[in-house]
């Protein structure tokens, strides 16, 4: 098995963006079956360790987790993961938000992280050093019960070290987020492994608000020996994939984003005998149906990185450029008053089960603010600290005052709207949505995060589909949580016709694809809204 035999990832990327019809024709499950996987992972005769219940309503400001964690920052952060920090960064990073109840009511459990019909596929994982209160080892986020449960106890420093290929001495932590294929796969089968890198993204970005939000620094590595981790955790194998390590530090603390590799290489096997093997039991009503996942698996088995030598083959990647003689917008000064993160994250909504919002014009301001930190920088193994996410963010501009109709190209290197093409877009936008679950005619503008997989895969070999998609995810959840601190519901959607859309954008076809479709607006009060109770849960 090869991360380099590109063959397996782009007949991947065809059949799951350009072969719908085809993937869809050889089945689906249905939900509601016997054995439908739980919303929550629970093990059972583990050490349990329950975090602090008295959390703060207030994190700060939500725009300065978005500065550059390139430089050392002047706030003062903890210097240690205590258990009040630990408790804070797991609940706002992943944890349970709120119970619905009523007649209508389809998925009543929700996360402060949006799922496709609530499925929640992403689980969360930790690395602790020595600490007063939780001794060293690999825990799961029990985000049910707000707590950790003990996988494996003991340092492994060193072991975990080589598996990241990065230096740990003054690592606070490491946070894991893997795939849970199962509890996505049941309904979707293999057109999951899309759905759960993208969700898995939107749990690392609503990480990185927290943990800026708490002075803490987070290095996002996407590149490790999966075996390896995945021995570590004991997880399934087959069931489950680790598919990013975010490394904790303090935020005023010096620290490098390159990696560190040992000499001679070390193998994944060679690591892997030098850890006992462990199957933490949890809770299961079924497993995973292999025979209609074989896509699925191929990709991920595909996917992985067998030795530390392979680590060092990732380069900088290459950013969408700044066309500097084209028509622009310019942006206007940031809005002066301050967006708290609970709130938002709190207010944060995928709309009603049908969204089909209001046809009302959205503030010129709330606009730029939602869009201007979405491709921030951030640090990563996928070019250092200071490179944004490895896409392009074009923007169906429908219903926004101040600015024409028409289709926009964002640009992080200027931070400013580069005209593709100024019309009305309503027709356009409805037609290209395949389901009538979301109106986008009358949204008020929608984002497309695009990406030229060839290129990346050219670098990064099949683990490219999965980090597009999760640095799309993370995309994806930085616009939700600013659009949300404005009263804007965001909803997330791969039913889109892919020609439609790449027509729509003037797209080099099936060269820049087209990975999410994110239509904005003001929720209208629909029939299930009016049966529906929300039981917001606060620690």
């Amino acid at each position: 098995m090869s991360n380099q035999d590109r063959e397996i990832g782009l007949r991947y990327l065809q059949a799951t963006y350009y072969g719908l019809p085809a993937l869809f024709a050889e089945g689906q499950g249905e939900e509601g079956m016997p054995g439908e996987p739980l919303k929550f992972k629970i093990h059972r005769g583990v050490p349990h360790y329950p975090l602090s219940q008295s959390l703060p309503l207030s994190l700060g400001e939500l725009r300065g987790a978005f500065v550059s964690q390139a430089r050392p920052s002047s706030k003062e952060g903890p210097r240690s993961l205590d258990e009040q920090t630990l408790s804070c960064l797991l609940y706002y990073s992943y944890g349970f938000s709120r119970h619905d109840s009523g007649l209508d009511v389809r998925w009543p459990f929700h996360r402060l992280v949006a799922s496709a019909r609530c499925f929640f596929p992403a689980e969360l994982y930790t690395w602790l050093p020595a600490s007063a209160s939780i001794p060293p080892g690999f825990y799961h986020y029990d985000n049910l019960h707000h707590g950790l449960a003990a996988l494996r106890q003991g340092d492994y420093r060193s072991v975990l070290s080589a598996a990241l290929g990065c230096e740990l001495a003054d690592s606070l932590g490491v946070l894991f987020v893997s795939a849970y294929f199962w509890k996505n796969a049941f309904r979707y089968r293999n057109f999951s492994y899309r759905l759960c890198s993208q969700e898995v993204g939107m749990v690392i970005g609503n990480i990185l608000l927290v943990c800026g939000a708490l002075g803490l620094a987070v290095q996002v590595h996407y590149q490790f020996l999966d075996r390896v981790l995945i021995r570590l955790l004991g997880l399934e194998e087959g069931e489950e994939s680790p598919f990013a390590a975010l490394v904790l530090y303090p935020a005023d603390g010096e620290r490098r984003a390159e990696k560190k590799l040992p000499a001679p290489a070390v193998s994944a096997e060679a690591l892997l005998a030098e850890i006992e093997a462990i199957a933490p039991t949890h809770i299961k009503l079924s497993a995973l149906d292999r025979e209609r996942c074989q896509k699925l698996l191929e990709i991920d088995q595909h996917s992985r990185l067998e030795s530390s030598a392979e680590l060092a083959l990732s380069q900088p990647l290459t950013r969408p450029a700044c066309a500097e003689t084209s028509v622009r917008l310019e942006a206007p000064a940031p809005w002066p008053e301050e967006l708290e993160l609970v709130q938002a994250l709190y207010q944060r909504s995928s709309g009603d089960v049908f969204f089909l919002p209001l046809h009302k014009p959205v503030s010129q301001a709330a606009f730029w603010e939602v869009v201007r930190y979405s491709l921030a920088p951030y640090e990563s193994d996928l070019g250092g600290a200071e490179a944004s996410p490895a896409l392009a963010l074009f923007i169906a501009i429908n219903n926004v005052a101040g600015i024409p109709a028409g289709i926009y190209r964002f640009c992080q290197h200027c931070s400013a709207l580069h005209v593709i093409e100024q019309k009305e877009v309503t027709s356009q936008i409805q037609a290209i949505h395949s389901t009538p679950a979301v109106h986008c005619g009358s949204a008020s503008f929608v984002a497309y995060p695009v990406a030229n997989y060839g290129a990346l895969s050219a670098t990064l070999g099949n683990r490219a589909y999965r980090i597009m998609n999760m640095e799309c995810g993370l995309v994806a959840q930085r616009l939700s949580v600013l659009s949300a601190a404005f009263g804007l519901v965001a909803r997330c959607s791969d039913s889109y016709h892919l020609d439609r859309c790449a027509q729509l954008l003037h797209l080099s076809e099936q060269v820049e694809t087209p990975l999410f479709l994110i239509a904005f607006g003001y929720e209208r009060p629909g029939a299930g809204a009016g049966a529906r109770y929300r039981h917001s849960i606060r620690p």
